[in-house]
């Protein structure tokens, strides 16, 4: 009976091999050895599907290997991000008090004559979770101060920043100045977002604490870095790749580490003879179902919030084999050059599109432009419109 799949094809889930991240995981390392480390404030970004919430989960995890302890957040596009720091801090707080210090003491307070016994109470003023602070400075103060006697400290890491609250980010940030680098206390941030962060939130006021964060771009494996995320869980299992087949699997997916689970997924449970060795044209058919599904999966949702006239843009794009002018777009679309920048800025930070030199643009990847393809056509959005000012 075959094991268990050990690839992970599913968002933020730990692949069984991470690959491709150590430059970004050993920055993090100066961290437990330096309040003033650069990477105290660290910032991770890059489009779907390039494994920012696994790198999250990767730095999390190295930093409870060093006795730190760690406040996980995650924006959900409303306020309450700062209360849910503030609260998951508290409570590790009160829950480290209570371990570490002192039960409070207790004294006599009065004797009953009638035979109810002896009455005890706390003495006022020992109890230390009858004076937690109230606010988010001062708890990571406290907590930071805590921490630091034991020479450990505290991470809070915040996924899906780009969807944050952007008065709430502007406020944990100045918190998170405050209570951690000015002080010197070992307090220390990694956030990951999408690169429509750059639009949302990196303007204006809510801008200098993340414009003053570690910054780290998290892109595509190298072809080596994927054959090894690929190789390794089959041939832990006893299992192997011909050379062949592990060139198309590597290949294919582009080095997108989402994409590379998918891909593994398949093989492991459509391989005829893993033991044998996964074939080429097994490596091909895992590698299609994949990609289908990576499709829908990430490229999906954005597709489904754009507008008619973002797809519209899209779609005049595919007459092109590699890059577009847009020049072109603007005539096959007929729209101005003024309208034309809005659609292309929301687009690039949507992660569907990017810059190739001046005044042309191409599809973020090859799964981008299929997704594309298949969904302009099923929606009638492959011809521009006759009336594009609708």
């Amino acid at each position: 009976m075959r094991p268990a799949n050990p690839f992970s094809p599913s968002f933020g889930i730990s692949p069984p091999v991470l690959a491709g991240r150590r430059d970004v995981l050993n920055s993090f390392e100066s961290v437990f050895d330096s309040v003033r480390s650069p990477s105290y404030a660290t910032l991770l970004w890059g489009p779907r599907g390039a494994g920012k919430t696994v790198l999250l989960n990767a730095v999390e995890d190295r930093a409870r290997a060093r006795g730190w302890v760690v406040v996980s957040a995650a924006a959900v596009g409303r306020r309450g991000l700062v209360d849910q720091i503030r609260s998951k801090a508290s409570g590790l707080l009160a829950s480290l008090r209570h371990e570490h210090e002192p039960a409070p003491r207790r004294a006599v307070t009065g004797v009953s004559i009638m035979g109810a016994g002896i009455q005890v109470d706390r003495v006022a003023g020992l109890d230390p979770s009858e004076h937690e602070p109230a606010d988010l400075e001062a708890v990571l103060a406290a907590l930071g101060d805590f921490l630091a006697r034991s020479g450990t400290g505290l991470l809070v890491t915040i996924d899906e920043l780009h969807v944050s609250d952007i008065d709430e980010v502007r406020e944990f940030g100045s918190v998170f100045q405050l209570a951690s680098r000015r002080a010197e206390r070992p307090v220390a941030f990694v956030g990951a977002a999408l690169p429509e962060l750059e639009d949302r939130l990196m303007a204006g006021d809510a801008s200098t604490f993340l414009q003053r964060c570690r910054r780290h771009e998290i892109g595509n494996l190298r072809p080596s870095e994927a054959e090894v995320a690929l190789r390794q869980p089959i041939e832990g299992a006893g299992g192997r790749f011909e050379d062949d087949a592990l060139r198309v699997a590597a290949e294919a997916s582009g080095g997108r580490p989402y994409l590379v689970q998918m891909i593994g997924s398949y093989v492991w449970d459509d391989a005829e003879d893993l033991v044998r060795g996964v074939t080429a044209g097994e490596a091909r058919r895992a590698a299609s179902d994949a990609g289908e599904l990576y499709g829908r999966h990430v490229h999906g949702p954005v597709w489904n919030r754009l507008s008619d006239l973002d797809k519209r843009f899209l779609a005049s794009m595919l007459a092109d084999a590699a890059t577009t002018a847009m020049a072109d777009i603007g005539r096959r679309w007929g729209h101005g050059p003024r309208s034309l920048s809005t659609y292309r800025k929301r687009l690039l930070s949507a992660g569907l599109i990017t810059t190739v030199g001046r005044g042309r643009v191409g599809f973020a990847d090859s799964t981008v432009r299929g997704y594309v393809r298949a969904q302009a056509a099923s929606e009638g959005f492959t011809e521009p419109s006759a009336n594009p000012g609708s």
